[in-house]
């Protein structure tokens, strides 16, 4: 029976029903964690013993939840309660395009507006493996910020499913549109021959769908028609649609001959793909409805015989198509060099050879707008790699190594950066590099014209510091603000008066997570707007900032410290972003050059290995999950999973067996590092709720115990004895650096600490027998994993040879496990008890860079040890190449 206003499915309360079908329900909710509107799609447990249909709504979940898109309506959970499966997505506003298409054709430019949005969402399904395959009016929604492609429940995921059809050829439109139930897989009137014939669909049947919504938009006419079901396949078969001139006698011919293209009965015979069509859409009206919609207004005389409203639409065209002819030997020259003057141009800045951006790096443009320096990876080591846009090749700068976040001076001379726990200058032209200063985990600086340079000493436990540019003792200059929830101040960027700066402030609340501005010249900062990572004044009068993984640009005065204005998107591709250092690489120079790392798909599929690096099956649906921790009795995985709308991270169980997905954890702050009880009866994490990082218990059901309140400074769990009796976890000591506690559960339960060095430990695990303990340090100069007694340190042996890092042991521990400094999966034969001897690291198979860049766990080993959990994206982005914008501010007159 349908929901009921005020039911409850999780935090989410039902207010209203939206629509029915036959594939389930869609209500109006409330989420009562962050106060927001959201539509819940359920499929009622009527209905979830149904196989077929209990398959279509996991397929749906699986398809949306691998695409992040500003044109595709957006996941934000998935669960299952009382025998009822749901999903929750974003509640949109406005009307279906079918319902619109009731009022007839729209105007040309909403035509070529909505047009070019459906394509480029296509586009991002295509990229990620998905054919969506009942594309119509029905399944888009029109809504304040465009077009909204829904109903992924026919997608076809990369599988050999073959549609079969049925009657049901003219299922209704809901208000929330959903597809009946049925066999058939797909609305008759925009299905393509090969569907119709029961052939596998491909990319191209989707292309022949887009070509009829194109057409029923532009004409108010469908494509495909006919009394009956015969009749209607018979159309669609052999004949061609009415030339949609003949309906509108204006229509440009370049639209024509775009949709006959996508409606061809031969999939070859189509264009191939989404991403072209979204091309030519834009070129048709750029060079033709924006340009002389204006001219035709100027041209029709003030006492005109009304036209009709759908000849009012296409006049525009008309007169534009006229006015071109005739101007088109001077138009083509001037239009030639206009277009180099004031036309945004997109080109890629690639990789060195052999290269990828595995390590957490960044990339700044030269005050000049010249060069690029960036960092990449060869041979598992980072290096800067200096770029030239004059130059045909880059120039990796030797004595560089482990390099991460370069600035420049503001002369473009020199450039600085951190590496080896140390700030450093090296000078553009090549040379050695002078050490400034001890840093212990930086993250972002900047240079000023007055000589300071700032950094963020630490990801969080810190505000920013300052150092002479000659080098010397840093000293603090920003507090941290707990009324707000701070926990660190990272990436500053100086504004022009090389006096006052920018920079992020991360916080344990979303909500105060943004920008604030700084000065030299007091240790007052002050709010400036909420954002997602770190932002960059452009000397054209923008902030470019990062907000729900997009660069937005609003009008910014220096010199009166105010924004003005609202934000724009600059473009409609997302930016890599790494969640848990929330950093993108993004700079600017004027309004000349905007230079950024796109996103791409930043799911990740969890997947059974086996020792070779084998794919065995996929685990669950896709999504942003970290650190998957794998249950003592192997039935469970407990895993990270980030909500991309308010950029945190949940807790989420997964049954292997019954393959079910159930939430633990839902505060608006990020909760990390999940490790489980020894005997599995619960779980700890860490979380950075009220400002402050603490650790916790999930003692059953949605009951929480705090066990450590810690500071503003990090705490990463690590591991859970198997005694039961200490939690092993890593923290930024007070005079040291990263060191490794130890937090008794039993007594007073005073922590204590295990390793406090001037060195960095990190990814502590304790052996089976307890008697051992497996970390990473670099205390011989870079990352190697050793091993020593526990819980009192003493007898150490170094484990890895050539570098390692997240140390995991074997569940009978005769085996150690690591990730090699070629990002290779080590196995090390080890015997534990009273000593402790290991054998050579054997290599098992490559796990890519993104194994180690998020700086989480991205793998688990069965009891067994003969197979592998692990996070495998779905896009590896580590060889993605940076975006170089010309003339980037012509995209905000768009």
């Amino acid at each position: 029976m349908p929901l009921t206003p005020g039911t409850k499915l999780g935090p989410y309360e039902i207010s209203a029903a939206l629509g029915a079908g036959g594939m389930g329900e869609v209500y109006r909710a409330n989420d009562t964690r962050l106060d927001r509107t959201v539509a819940i799609k359920v499929l009622p447990a009527h209905l979830s013993d149904n196989a077929e249909l209990k398959q279509r709504f996991d397929r749906e979940a699986r398809a949306i939840s691998s695409l992040t898109h500003p044109h595709i309506c957006t996941l934000y959970d998935v669960g299952q309660q009382d025998g009822i499966d749901f999903l929750v997505m974003e509640f949109l506003e406005g009307d279906t395009l079918a319902q619109r298409l009731e009022k007839g054709a729209l105007p040309p430019d909403q035509t070529l507006r909505y047009a070019t949005q459906i394509a480029a969402a296509l586009d991002k399904a295509h990229r990620a493996g998905i054919v969506h395959r009942d594309l119509k009016p029905g399944n888009i929604m029109l809504t304040k910020a465009g077009a909204k492609l829904l109903d992924f429940g026919l997608a076809k995921l990369k599988s050999n499913t073959t549609p079969v059809l049925s009657a049901d050829s003219e299922a209704p439109t809901q208000k929330f549109p959903i597809t009946g139930a049925g066999t058939i897989l797909g609305t008759f009137q925009y299905m393509a021959p090969e569907q119709l014939e029961g052939r596998e669909a491909d990319p191209r049947t989707d292309i022949f769908a887009l070509g009829a919504v194109i057409y029923e938009m532009a004409t108010g006419r469908r494509a495909f028609t006919g009394k009956t079901q015969a009749s209607l396949i018979t159309a669609i078969m052999s004949s061609e649609p009415e030339p949609m001139a003949k309906l509108q006698p204006l229509t440009p011919p370049a639209l024509e001959r775009l949709v006959k293209k996508c409606l061809a009965k031969e999939a070859d015979d189509r264009w191939q793909s989404a991403h072209d069509i979204a091309d030519e859409l834009q070129w048709i009206g750029e060079s033709g409805a924006q340009t002389v919609t204006n001219a035709a207004a100027v041209t029709q005389p003030a006492t005109a015989v009304a036209a009709s409203p759908n000849k009012r639409q296409w006049l525009a065209w008309g007169v534009a198509a006229a006015l071109l002819l005739s101007t088109l030997i001077f138009a083509l020259a001037y239009f030639r060099r206009a277009s180099v003057e004031s036309q945004a141009t997109f080109a890629s800045l690639p990789l060195p050879a052999k290269s990828s951006n595995a390590a957490v790096g960044g990339s700044a443009l030269s005050p000049d707008g010249r060069r690029v320096v960036i960092v990449s990876v060869t041979e598992g080591v980072p290096h800067l790699w200096l770029y030239g846009f004059e130059r045909p090749a880059p120039v990796m700068l030797a004595g560089t190594e482990g390099a991460r976040y370069p600035f420049w001076s503001p002369n473009g001379r020199s450039i600085g950066f951190f590496a080896q726990g140390k700030l450093k200058r090296i000078e553009a032209a090549g040379g050695a590099p002078a050490v400034l200063c001890e840093v212990t985990n930086a993250n972002g600086g900047a240079w000023s014209s007055s000589g300071d340079i700032l950094f963020s000493p630490n990801i969080a436990g810190y505000g920013l510091y300052r150092v002479s540019e000659s080098g010397g003792t840093a000293t603090p200059l920003t507090s941290l603000d707990s009324a707000r929830s701070e926990l660190g101040h990272l990436y500053p960027s100086f504004l022009p008066d090389g006096r006052h700066f920018l920079f992020f402030a991360l916080t344990g609340d979303p909500e105060y997570r943004g920008i604030r501005l700084g000065s030299l010249d007091s240790p007052q900062t002050s709010v400036l707007l909420r954002a997602d990572a770190n932002a960059q004044y452009s000397t054209a009068g923008y902030l470019l900032f990062v907000r729900g993984r997009k660069i937005l640009a609003q009008p910014f005065d220096p010199d009166k410290l105010a924004l003005s204005g609202a934000p724009v998107v600059v473009t409609e591709e997302q930016v890599e972003f790494l969640t848990t250092i929330r950093y993108v690489d993004l700079s600017a120079y004027s309004d000349r050059i905007l230079l950024y790392r796109g996103g791409g798909n930043p799911n990740q599929q969890l997947i059974w290995l086996d020792r070779s690096g084998r794919q065995l099956s996929a685990v669950g649906p896709v999504g942003e999950y970290r650190s998957p921790s794998l249950s003592p009795d192997g039935r469970q995985v407990i895993i990270e999973r980030l909500d991309p709308q308010v950029e945190t991270t949940d807790l989420w169980q997964f049954d292997l067996r019954r393959e079910t997905l159930t939430r633990l954890t839902s505060n608006p702050a990020s909760d990390l590092t999940p490790i489980w009880a020894p005997d599995g009866s619960g779980a700890a994490f860490t979380s950075s709720r009220g400002g402050f990082f603490g650790i916790y218990r999930l003692t059953g059901g949605d009951k929480e115990e705090l066990l450590l309140k810690g500071g503003q400074k990090v705490i990463a769990l690590n591991d859970w004895s198997s005694d039961g009796k200490f939690i092993v976890y890593r923290h930024v000591g007070e005079k040291t650096q990263t060191d490794i506690s130890l937090l008794p559960l039993t007594g007073e339960r005073q922590p204590r600490a295990y390793l406090a060095t001037q060195f960095n430990e990190y990814w502590a695990k304790v052996s089976p027998d307890g008697r051992w303990l497996a970390y990473r340090s670099n205390e011989s100069g870079r990352d190697e994993i050793y091993v020593q007694s526990f819980p009192e340190p003493g007898r150490k042996v170094t484990v890895s040879q050539g570098g390692g890092d997240f140390p995991r042991w074997r569940r009978d521990g005769k085996e150690l496990y690591y990730i090699g400094a070629d990002d290779k999966l080590m196995a090390v034969p080890v015997e534990t008890g009273a000593n402790f001897s290991a054998g050579a690291p054997m290599a098992l198979f490559d796990l890519g860079g993104y194994s180690r860049r998020e700086g989480r766990y991205m793998h688990d080993v069965s009891a067994d040890g003969q197979k592998f959990l692990l996070l495998r994206p779905l896009e590896d982005a580590t060889t993605r190449p940076l975006t170089v914008v010309q003339n980037w501010t012509a995209l905000l007159k768009k």
